[in-house]
């Protein structure tokens, strides 16, 4: 057995410029969508196009990169908006979305959920969104007619409950609104006096959050609520005032609710309703009857006008894929991947969904042209989901908002990982914008605990770590890195994630730091990472943030050097972080016809037609795409469950990418040992015993990584902390978070 410490490869990508040029000229040439170099003002590549790996199959939904281009001062995003009596700063608002923040000490807020919202203002959104959609929260049970949860077990104490994230908010001269929804029932057994019950009592707790200080309130009318289902025809049943039959009585439910908040309240209450815009039926493609149409929504959305609805956000349905309603960006997780559906199928963007969505964009700005289809019907503000994130969109984001397609930008992942993007946009500061990689950590609750990143089944960040961290017992400090007491020389050995994060945050708290790296450029394991993922997750945007972020810390990068104990001992540093990566086990050798080879050379190198690949993580799923995409026939191995695929990954890309491997022919051998070559082919016996030869050309070999303590090891008479995968290998997200809680130690 063979080990080799390079991780995830730390030389060139692809052996350096020369070869990422022609991988770019062969592709280039084959006339495959996305392969012209990006425009002067992108601030980063997609990394994936610049491989050999042979010409791509075609394309379902072909890709536009041009996405991505920069040549906005963003001016058209800070011009002042006017929704109902309320006139907003900027076009920037945080959803309704939450990032599990929600633990409640006693009768109080905690301090995390009320800095996290309190920070969204001060980074500049000129209108945050506090979600209520969580039962513990609130929880409205029509025909139980009982109001559960912390918020209104006694509804008059709203004021008193809400007023400090209100006062969070305010103070920063920003507005702050309320989702409400009315909950589920089965609406063809509710009787009228639920109806009654339900409409006075979302209207009392209306009143009360204006009492609070609230300042517009969002009717929930999407998914799987009841105002949204009280508008779907194979859901809604009902043959009286309340049945789907006509538009008048298939939203007069929510039209009343509307009607009484403004009568109650007083019509400077903002009311924007949340809704879709279109549906498609996403578990049985094609079979939509009794599906929302556009033109349907709209209709609807006139009568919520009508009724006193200020403002219209808007989503897609896809009921089997909830997720995806508000982040179909996941329908173009993994490498030329698009449009897929989580069930092995996938989406024709110019037909389903009526051809009203747009899929070029790697699932950005997807409902713009619904969004722009709702403008021209109604008066009242409009703004959609769809992954609209002004970092990674620049002109096509600003564009729509001064083109009229949409009036604001409503968002939370992007502002999750970096609250202060407004701010910074707004001062030219684009490229100090942490980027969201739409990893879908952060919608995480719920997945399986064993290999959710953290253990615990919580919802954090890839990219800001202290997301969910903030105020616990490994980030008592909360959200900001405390200045250190002692001015330290710190060495920190490695450029990748782990310990760019380590270096950026040491040098915040006021430490004098190296960064050392051995290749001759940032990255480490991200480079590789996004040769295979393609450009969907915007890998090397984390590497260009992370690498400025070196410059305007203010630390020291040295690049070209592989670190010795011998070197560490003449430098003598009072710390040193170790961020060298983990190691590559090898356990197999190629023979005549079949070649072995490890996964970080799988995207340069020659591979055959018909390749085994063992492994079964996220870097092997990541890989079998990537070949797929070229046309390969792949399987793969591993002696983990099934459970175990693609497991660095969240619940969710991992319930979107998982099913392609198998609609694409993929073989997984779970539990599986592998036993050697032939001449034919792998051989692996199974979880029955039975042993069996897997045909191939091309063996990838790309187990677990394992770690890498000898350097730190080596040292005495330091202060040493390991981070990242030569510490505990798993994936991008730990190894930024155990760098950035290693630096707040020091």
């Amino acid at each position: 057995m063979t080990e080799s410490t390079r991780g995830i490869t730390r030389r060139g990508f692809v052996g350096g410029a020369a070869a990422a040029a022609v991988g770019t000229a062969l592709l280039s040439a084959a006339g495959l969508a996305g392969c012209a170099p990006q425009e002067k003002g992108d601030m980063a590549s997609t990394g994936a196009e610049e491989v050999t790996g042979g010409e791509l199959t075609p394309e379902l939904n072909p890709q536009d990169e041009s996405y991505t281009t920069f040549t906005t001062d963003y001016a058209p995003l800070f011009e002042p908006l006017t929704i109902g009596s309320l006139t907003l700063r900027n076009r920037i608002v945080k959803s309704p979305a939450g990032s599990d923040t929600w633990k409640p000490e006693g009768d109080q807020l905690n301090e995390n959920y009320l800095t996290y919202y309190e920070n969204f203002a001060k980074g500049g959104a000129s209108l945050v969104f506090v979600e209520s959609a969580i039962s513990k929260f609130i929880s409205l049970k029509a025909q139980e007619r009982t109001a559960t949860g912390w918020l209104v077990e006694d509804i008059s104490k709203i004021p008193t409950l809400m007023a400090p994230v209100v006062e969070r908010v305010h103070k920063h001269d920003a507005y702050i609104g309320f989702q409400l929804a009315a909950g589920t029932a089965d609406i063809p057994t509710m009787t009228l006096e639920d109806i009654a019950w339900l409409q006075d009592t979302m209207v009392q707790i209306a009143v009360q959050l204006k009492a609070a200080g609230f300042d517009m309130i969002e009717l929930h009318s999407s998914a799987t609520q009841l105002m949204k289902n009280m508008l779907t025809a194979r859901i809604n049943t009902r043959t009286d005032q309340y049945g789907a039959d006509t538009l008048e009585n298939r939203t007069r439910f929510t039209c009343e609710v509307i009607q009484k908040i403004k009568e109650a309240c007083g019509k400077d209450m903002a009311i924007q309703v949340l809704m879709d815009a279109c549906e498609e039926n996403d578990e049985h493609l094609g079979d939509n009857d009794n599906f929302i149409t556009l033109e349907e929504s709209i209709e609807n959305a006139k009568m919520f006008e009508a009724a006193g609805a200020d403002s219209f956000y808007l989503r897609q349905s896809v009921p089997g894929m909830h997720i995806a309603q508000f982040a179909p960006d996941l329908m173009h997780a993994g490498y030329h991947c698009n449009g897929v559906t989580g069930f092995g199928t996938q989406v024709d963007f110019s037909q389903h969904f009526g051809g009203t969505l747009d899929g070029r964009y790697s699932g950005c700005a997807m409902l713009l042209p619904a969004a722009a289809a709702f403008k021209k019907a109604l008066k009242g503000t409009v703004s959609a989901a769809g992954y609209l994130d002004p970092r990674t969109a620049p002109d096509l984001i600003t564009n729509a908002v001064a083109n009229g397609e949409i009036d604001y930008i409503m968002t939370t992942r992007p502002l999750t990982v970096d609250p202060e993007l407004p701010n910074k946009l707004q001062e030219g500061r684009r490229d100090e914008v942490a980027p969201c990689t739409r990893c879908m950590h952060c919608h995480n609750k719920g997945g399986d605990p064993t290999y959710d990143y953290t253990g615990k089944g919580v919802e954090l960040c890839r990219v800001n770590a202290a997301t969910q961290r903030a105020y616990t017992e490994a980030m008592p400090e909360g959200y900001e890195p405390v200045p250190a007491e002692t001015k330290k020389k710190v060495m920190v050995v490695g450029g990748g994630p782990a310990g760019m994060e380590a270096a950026r945050i040491a040098a915040e708290r006021g430490h004098e730091v190296t960064l050392y790296e051995k290749d001759s450029s940032l990255g480490g394991m991200l480079r590789e990472a996004s040769a295979f993922k393609g450009g969907h997750e915007r890998l090397t945007d984390l590497v260009d943030y992370l690498t400025r972020q070196q410059e305007v810390k203010g630390v020291t990068v040295v690049t070209g050097t592989e670190v010795t104990a011998d070197l560490v001992n003449s430098e003598k540093p009072d710390a040193v972080i170790v961020a060298v990566g983990g190691k590559r086990d090898s356990k197999l050798q190629g023979n005549d016809t079949v070649k072995v080879i490890s996964v970080d050379e799988a995207a340069g190198d020659e591979v055959g037609e018909t390749v085994v690949i063992c492994g079964a993580n996220a870097q092997a799923t990541d890989c079998a795409l990537f070949l797929l995409a070229h046309g390969k026939k792949v399987q793969m191995v591993h002696e983990g469950l099934k459970s175990d695929i693609d497991k660095e990954q969240s619940t969710w890309v991992r319930t979107f990418v998982t099913p392609q491997l198998y609609a694409q022919g993929v073989k997984v051998w779970n539990s599986s040992k592998v036993e050697g070559l032939t001449e034919e082919g792998l051989t692996v016996t199974n979880a029955m015993g039975a042993t069996k030869t897997l045909p191939c050309d091309t063996v990838i070999e790309c187990y677990d990584m394992l770690p890498n303590k000898e350097l730190a090891d080596a040292l005495t008479g330091f202060e040493v902390y390991t981070v990242g995968d030569c510490d505990a290998p798993f994936n991008i997200a730990q190894a930024i978070a155990s760098g950035n809680l290693a630096a707040r130690k020091l």
